[in-house]
């Protein structure tokens, strides 16, 4: 009944599960209501009882056979705001939606997300994203209290994996594929560690695979749960996903070099990112910048029209040893320093601001997060 509402179930559990799992189910998910079989009505008290303390705000909707007497007042007063008997019918299901619906609208739940999701787009191929991306990366999670996400979702030639020597199996295509499935158990294995920095590589390369839009933001809005702050190296292409990551992220970091065939590519890019009203978001990276270019960064800067927000030193070696071991760039090293400084940058004055909240209408379904899978003529689940 469920599959003919425009609602997507993202967990089914063939069981009560225990508290500490709900706990973890409902943090890593978060969803937006939770439909409950109150078979074992003692068991079902307990698993309402468990989301409201955990998740406040939660719709819990129980569904069986007609309740005992006195059963249903004590599930009511465990938290269940609607009970739908079997065998079910369609109106019975829309207007029970529609009334959890309305109620969560006049106590809205609080949505813990953080907004600290930036992107670095190459200007060209070979300018140094990645080795930017990586390295401040790294810096962010070397800030106190700071879990960061690196994902790589370069399918044409991503080369974190390769910088950082991992060998986890999985990628980014992994994690696009069991995207409504995805609890930290899975996320665990799908991640590879390399020192407080948490990686998504890219994989073997992938350039024909497509991952939709609705899993880009269910991916995003699991990551945002989990980390404080997360970073995506693009491969410049501008996939259809690439793009929908970019209106995802707080800031656009994009990299390019001191020569002309890069900051062209630039200026091409940033029109293309105004076009689709996203050029107030980038940030321009200099990379590899030295004493000797020919392009200034005064003249860099109103040739793209950008300010340069960060600008990185040229040095081939150190980031040849840091290859060589498989390591961010030596955080005592000059360019170690510009990133950590930058890294602490973006901690200071990259304060997520609260999240709008939306009318429950907007984006009420069971897909994690704030997203609607809602077609635009629909006005209630």
């Amino acid at each position: 009944m469920v599959a003919a509402t425009p609602v997507t179930i993202v967990k089914v559990l063939e069981y009560y599960p225990g508290d500490a799992e709900l706990v973890r189910l409902m943090r890593s998910l978060s969803p937006q209501l939770v439909l409950l079989n109150a078979d074992s009505v003692l068991d079902a008290v307990g698993v309402a009882k468990a989301v409201e303390a955990g998740a406040p705000g939660v719709p819990v909707v129980a569904l069986g056979q007609p309740p005992r007497s006195g059963a249903l007042l004590e599930m009511m007063r465990a938290g269940v705001r609607e009970f739908l008997e079997a065998p079910f019918e369609a109106t019975a299901v829309a207007e029970a939606l529609t009334r959890v619906g309305e109620a969560a609208e006049r106590v809205p739940r609080p949505i813990d997300l953080t907004e600290q999701v930036y992107t670095f787009l190459p200007s060209k191929a070979g300018v140094g994203t990645t080795t930017v991306a990586v390295n401040l990366s790294a810096a962010l999670a070397r800030q106190p209290g700071t879990r960061v996400l690196l994902a790589d979702f370069d399918l044409n030639s991503g080369m974190t994996g390769f910088m950082l020597k991992l060998d986890n199996p999985y990628s980014v295509t992994s994690a696009a594929e069991n995207c409504l499935l995805m609890d930290e158990n899975l996320w665990r294995q799908l991640v590879s560690v390399r020192g407080s920095l948490e990686v998504l590589p890219a994989g073997k390369i992938n350039p024909g695979f497509r991952i939709e839009p609705a899993q880009i933001r269910s991916l995003l809005d699991f990551a945002r749960r989990q980390y404080k702050a997360i970073c995506v190296d693009l491969s410049g292409n501008l996939e259809k996903y690439s793009v929908e990551i970019q209106h995802e992220s707080k800031r656009i970091f994009l990299v390019c070099t001191a020569e002309l065939p890069s900051l062209h590519l630039a200026r091409e890019k940033l029109a293309f990112l105004r076009s689709i009203d996203l050029e107030d978001r980038v940030d321009v990276v200099l990379n590899r910048a030295t004493r000797r270019d020919v392009v200034t960064p005064e003249e860099v800067e109103k040739l793209l029209g950008r300010p340069i927000r960060f600008t990185f030193p040229n040095d081939y070696k150190g980031i040849h040893h840091a290859l060589a071991s498989g390591q961010p760039a030596a955080p005592e090293s000059e360019l170690g320093k510009r990133f950590s400084r930058a890294a602490e940058e973006l901690l200071s004055k990259g304060t997520p601001e609260e999240a709008s909240r939306r009318k429950f209408v907007e984006y009420f379904s069971l897909a994690p997060g704030r997203y609607t899978l809602l077609s635009s003529g629909k006005k209630s689940a």
